[in-house]
């Protein structure tokens, strides 16, 4: 349960990592959003293969009654997640790569629902957090 309690905690402080980056965009600092960005996303990929995947796997009822309320949810949980975990860490890979922020904007229209994806991705989760420990 520990282990839960510090992940949600990250995943919370991932939010404001992200919506500070938010502000900083809207400011025009467009270096230090995708700085804040590429943070993010080492943290939420380093949450998923230490706590996330782990859990994932070990959790048994999803082999055993993959129709259940709880298997669905952590179902699309995961791919929802793992949807908007990738395409976060490919916007920042390009991004990585580029030697000015102008061609950034171009991938301005994936952001969006990146950051649909992720948000969705995170409300499934603290749902799923109070289910299992209440």
């Amino acid at each position: 349960m520990l282990t839960a309690q510090v992940n949600l905690g990250l995943q919370i402080a991932i939010l404001a990592i992200i919506f500070i980056g938010y502000i900083l965009k809207r400011r025009g600092n467009f270096f230090l959003h995708g700085t804040l960005m590429l943070v993010g996303v080492v943290l939420n990929i380093v949450s998923f293969l230490v706590v996330m995947g782990p859990s994932l796997l070990s959790f048994e009822i999803i082999r055993t009654q993959p129709l259940h309320e709880y298997s669905l949810i952590t179902l699309t949980h995961g791919i929802v997640g793992g949807v908007a975990l990738v395409m976060g860490a490919a916007i920042v890979a390009l991004w990585h790569f580029q030697s000015s922020t102008k061609d950034c904007i171009k991938r301005k229209r994936l952001m969006k629902p990146t950051i649909v994806l992720w948000t969705t991705a995170l409300i499934l989760g603290i749902y799923l957090y109070t289910i299992l420990y209440g």
